[in-house]
C-alpha cells in the first residue's frame, strides 16, 4: 500500500465525482475537501451553461454536499470559455485568453491554503481524455497528485459499459438523471436513478435504438445524459438529499432538463442501510490471470533443452568473456542520420577532456541536450517531433537528479516514450549518461509538395487508476505516428498504412498505488508489466509487435528469469491464452476506440452490446505468412514476435523486469522468418515502404547478414551487445552504423533462450 494521500475531490453533483470519493477511501487516502466551479448568478439558478469542462445543470443543490458528507466545500465561479478545444491541454500563454480550465487553478490554491495537507486531486473521468488531461495539467503545476480511479473502467474486468453503474448499486449510491441530450432519451428519463436495475436495463434498450455501441453512451460519456447524486454509503454520506421536482424544461435540440423548485437534506435510517462492499477491478485481465495460473502449475525447475545447449557463447576470434567496456568504447557515439522520413540521434555524450576530470552526470545531460538542440535545428526537425528516447544510465541513483534536467527539455503536451536502463560499468569510460532519440518527420515527394503528414497522436494519462502505470513525468506511455506509404501508389490514401506505435518501458507497477508488485515472484511482475504493455497497445490500436526486448537486472543465475520471460511472452501470443481468442470475428467490423468527446454530435443507430469490445492482441486476422500468403484474410498460422532479453545492471525503481516493444496498428502484416538464416525475421506493414527486422548475432556469418540488411544505413535500429561480441576487425568494418543505436548489456538471450553475442532490432524505409 502507497502511503496516504490528502485529496480534494472536484465535484459536479455528478455520479462519477461522487461515485470517485469510494474510490479513495477505498484505496487508503482521506478526503480532506470538496471542491466545485459553479455558472454566474442568474435569474435561473440552475442555469446550465454547457461547458465543455464541467457539469453545471443542478449547481443549486451543491452546497448541501457539505454537509451531507461532513467534507468543507469550496466553490468559485467559472469565468473563463472553452478557448483551448484540443484534447490534450497545453498551459495556456500569459497573453492569451482565458481557457475555464484555468477557473481550476484559483480554486485549489485556495482549498490549499486552508488544507496545507493536501497533496492529491480527484475526477471523475472516465473515457474523455479532453477532460482528464486539464485536471492532470492543472494538478501537476500545482504539485497534486491526480487521481482517476474510473478511468477506462468499462475496459476493466469484468468487461461491460454497466458495469459501473451495478456497482454503484451495489454500495448504495443513488443518482438521478437531471438532463437529456441523446435522441433515445426524452423527459421521461428525468428523475430516473441510474443506480437502479430497472433503470440500467432501460438506458440500454434505449441506446441499443440510438446510442453508439461500445462508446460509454450508457454511463452518459458522449453527453447522452447528466446526473445527480442524492445518496450513498454512510461510509461517506451522513445525510441523503432530497429535492422537490418542478415540470421538466425544454432545452433547444431535444434537450430536457429535470427542474429543482427545492432541495433539502434528510437524516439517513439505518433500516434502508443493505449497501455492499465496494467492488476493486480485478489487477490482472483474463488472459494474463489464465497464463499466471497455469504458468505458475507447471514445473520452474525444469531446464528447457535450449538452455541445455546454451553452453559458452562464441566471439569473433576472442575468448568468450570479453570485456565489454573495451568493446562499446570503439562503437560510434554522436551519430545522427536523416533520412526522409526519420531523424535519429544515437548515443549522445558529452565531451569530456582527457586532462580533467569526468563532469557531473547532471553537467553531462544539460551538455547533452545541447548538443540535440544544435542537431535539431541544423536538420530541421522540432523537438516536438521526438516520438521516443532511450536514457542509458551508469547508475539508477542519478535518475532522481537527471529526471528533471530531462523534464525541462521536453516539456510539451505530449512528449516522447521513453525507456531508462542503467548499465553499470558496461557504460563506456567517464560517461554516466547517454541518450538516443528518434523522430518521424512529414514525407515530402522531390517537388516539396507535403504528401502525408506524420499525425503524431500520444497517450499521456498522468492520472492513478486501476488501468495501467500514471506517467507523472516526461515521457508519454505511447507516441505513435503514421508509416510513410509505399513508393507504388504514394498519394494513394484508400489504402491507409497504419502507424508505427512507440511504446514507453513498462515495469511492473500497481497502477491504482504506483507500488511495485511484489506478490507471485518474477513470473508476476513479468505478466503485470506484460499486461500494460497490451492495454497501452490496445488504446493505441496495435495489432502486431514488431518484436519485444525484455530487460532483467544483474544476478548470478538470469536463465530461470529468461525462460519464465519467454514463456509467457509465447503463451499470450498462441491459443487458448492469447486474448484473439476471446472475441467474435465480428469484431472486425467494431468502431475504432474514438475519445467519446469526439462524438458528442455524430450518433449513429447501432445495436446496444453491453460487453465491451477489446481489440485482440495479436490479431491474427491481420498477419499473413509466406505459407497463407495466396489467401485472402486467412486465419494466420500461430506465428509469434520475437522475443529477446538483455541483461543489465539494473532497472528503475529496483524492479526485477521492464519490457521494451514497439506496435504497428497495420489491419494487413506480412511476416516471414528467412528460411537461410532462421534467426532474421521481417514484419511488412501493407503500403507501406517500412519493413521492420530482427537479427540474432551468433557469429560473423550474422555480421555479414546485417552489413547486407543495412547496407545503405538503418533507418531506425537498435543494437543489444551482449558478452563475447566484437566489432571492429573481425568482420564488421563495412557495416553501417547510422541510425543505429547502441545499449551496452552484460549478456543477451535470442528467441530460443540461447544466449547469443548480439541482437538488432531496426527498420528500413525503402
Amino acid at each position: 500500500m502507497s502511503p496516504s494521500l490528502s485529496v480534494i475531490a472536484l465535484i459536479s453533483g455528478g455520479k462519477d465525482s461522487l461515485f470517485s470519493i469510494l474510490h479513495c477511501k477505498a484505496n487508503g487516502h482521506s478526503v480532506v475537501a470538496l471542491a466545485n466551479l459553479h455558472p454566474a448568478p442568474s435569474a435561473n439558478d440552475d442555469e446550465d451553461i454547457n461547458s465543455y469542462m464541467y457539469q453545471t445543470v443542478g449547481h443549486s443543490v451543491i452546497p448541501l454536499y457539505e454537509e451531507a458528507l461532513g467534507i468543507p466545500l469550496y466553490r468559485q465561479e467559472i469565468l473563463g470559455t472553452a478557448v483551448d478545444s484540443n484534447r490534450d491541454y497545453a498551459t495556456p500563454l500569459q497573453k492569451q485568453e482565458q481557457d475555464e480550465t484555468e477557473d481550476l487553478v484559483p480554486l485549489l490554491r485556495r482549498v490549499m491554503e486552508a488544507h496545507p495537507e493536501a497533496n492529491a486531486v480527484s475526477t471523475g473521468a472516465i473515457l474523455s481524455t479532453y477532460q482528464r488531461t486539464r485536471v492532470e495539467n492543472v494538478a501537476l503545476r500545482l504539485g497534486l497528485t491526480p487521481l482517476s480511479y474510473l478511468w477506462q473502467y468499462p475496459l476493466l474486468p469484468p468487461y461491460t459499459q454497466s458495469s459501473l453503474l451495478h456497482d454503484m448499486t451495489t454500495v448504495g449510491q443513488k443518482a438521478i438523471i437531471i438532463k437529456t441530450a441523446s435522441g433515445g432519451l426524452d423527459e421521461d428519463f428525468l428523475g430516473l436513478d441510474v443506480a437502479n436495475h430497472k433503470t440500467i436495463a432501460r438506458l440500454a434498450k434505449a441506446m441499443g435504438r440510438y446510442g453508439d455501441a461500445g462508446d460509454g453512451a450508457i454511463l452518459g460519456e458522449g453527453g447522452e445524459f447528466e446526473t445527480l447524486a442524492l445518496d450513498g454509503p454512510r461510509s461517506i454520506w451522513k445525510k441523503k438529499i432530497v429535492i422537490e421536482e418542478g415540470p421538466p424544461g425544454k432545452l433547444e435540440g431535444g434537450q430536457a432538463v429535470l427542474k429543482i423548485e427545492q432541495s433539502t437534506l434528510e437524516e439517513k435510517v439505518d433500516d434502508n442501510e443493505d449497501a455492499g462492499t465496494l467492488r476493486i477491478p480485478e489487477l490482472f485481465d483474463d488472459e494474463f490471470k489464465r497464463v499466471l495460473e497455469v504458468t505458475n502449475a507447471s514445473n520452474q525447475n525444469e531446464l528447457s533443452a535450449s538452455t541445455k545447449k546454451e553452453g559458452t557463447v562464441q566471439s569473433f576470434g576472442s575468448p568468450s568473456r570479453v570485456h565489454l567496456p573495451s568493446i562499446v568504447d570503439r562503437l560510434p557515439r554522436n551519430t545522427f542520420s536523416n533520412t526522409s522520413t526519420v531523424f535519429t540521434y544515437s548515443n549522445l555524450s558529452s565531451d569530456t577532456s582527457p586532462s580533467s576530470s569526468p563532469d557531473s552526470p547532471s553537467r553531462q545531460l544539460s551538455k547533452i541536450f545541447l548538443r540535440l538542440d544544435h542537431i535539431l535545428k541544423q536538420c530541421h526537425v522540432s523537438r516536438s517531433s521526438v516520438n521516443h528516447c532511450t536514457l542509458l544510465l551508469r547508475d539508477m541513483a542519478d535518475f532522481t537528479v537527471l529526471n528533471p534536467i530531462y523534464a525541462q527539455y521536453f516539456s510539451g503536451v505530449n512528449p516522447p516514450a521513453r525507456a531508462t536502463i542503467a548499465v553499470g560499468d558496461t557504460m563506456p569510460k567517464d560517461r554516466h549518461v547517454m541518450l538516443s532519440v528518434t523522430a518521424d518527420k512529414d514525407q515530402n515527394d522531390q517537388n516539396g509538395k507535403l504528401l502525408h503528414p506524420v499525425n503524431r497522436q500520444g497517450l499521456h494519462v498522468q492520472g492513478r487508476s486501476y488501468w495501467a502505470p500514471a506517467n507523472i513525468g516526461p515521457y508519454s506511455q505511447a507516441i505513435s505516428a503514421r508509416l510513410p506509404p509505399s513508393k507504388q501508389h504514394p498519394e494513394n490514401d484508400t489504402q491507409p498504412t497504419g502507424e508505427v506505435v512507440y511504446v514507453a518501458g513498462q515495469i511492473p507497477l500497481i497502477p491504482a498505488s504506483m507500488a511495485v508488485y511484489t506478490e507471485q515472484g518474477f513470473r508476476g511482475q513479468a505478466l503485470l508489466s506484460l499486461q500494460h504493455l497490451w492495454r497501452i497497445g490496445r488504446t493505441k490500436r496495435v495489432t502486431w509487435w514488431t518484436a519485444a526486448v525484455c530487460f532483467i537486472p544483474a544476478s548470478e543465475t538470469p536463465e530461470g528469469d529468461v525462460r519464465t520471460a519467454q514463456e509467457v511472452w509465447r503463451k499470450l501470443h498462441t491459443p487458448p491464452f492469447s486474448s484473439s481468442d476471446d472475441d467474435d470475428d465480428d469484431n472486425d467490423d467494431e468502431d475504432e476506440d474514438i475519445d467519446p468527446w469526439d462524438r458528442l454530435n455524430q450518433h449513429d443507430a447501432s445495436a446496444f452490446k453491453d460487453s465491451t469490445f477489446r481489440a485482440p492482441i495479436p490479431d491474427r486476422s491481420a498477419i499473413s505468412t509466406a505459407q497463407n500468403q495466396g489467401s485472402t484474410r486467412a486465419k494466420a498460422e500461430i506465428v509469434v514476435p520475437p522475443c529477446f532479453v538483455a541483461q543489465v545492471s539494473s532497472l528503475p525503481r529496483g524492479v526485477d523486469i521492464e519490457w521494451s516493444a514497439t506496435g504497428l496498428t497495420s489491419r494487413s502484416i506480412a511476416y516471414e522468418r528467412d528460411a537461410t538464416a532462421p534467426q532474421c525475421t521481417t514484419t511488412t506493414p501493407a503500403h507501406s515502404r517500412s519493413r521492420f527486422f530482427t537479427l540474432e548475432i551468433r557469429d560473423e556469418r550474422d555480421v555479414e547478414v546485417l552489413g547486407k540488411l543495412g547496407a545503405q544505413g538503418w533507418t531506425s535500429a537498435t543494437l543489444y551487445v551482449g558478452r563475447g561480441f566484437a566489432w571492429y576487425g573481425n568482420g564488421g568494418e563495412g557495416v553501417k552504423m547510422e541510425g543505429v543505436q547502441w545499449i551496452p548489456c552484460q549478456r543477451v538471450w535470442g528467441e530460443e533462450g540461447r544466449e547469443v553475442c548480439a541482437v538488432l532490432v531496426g527498420r528500413l524505409d525503402a
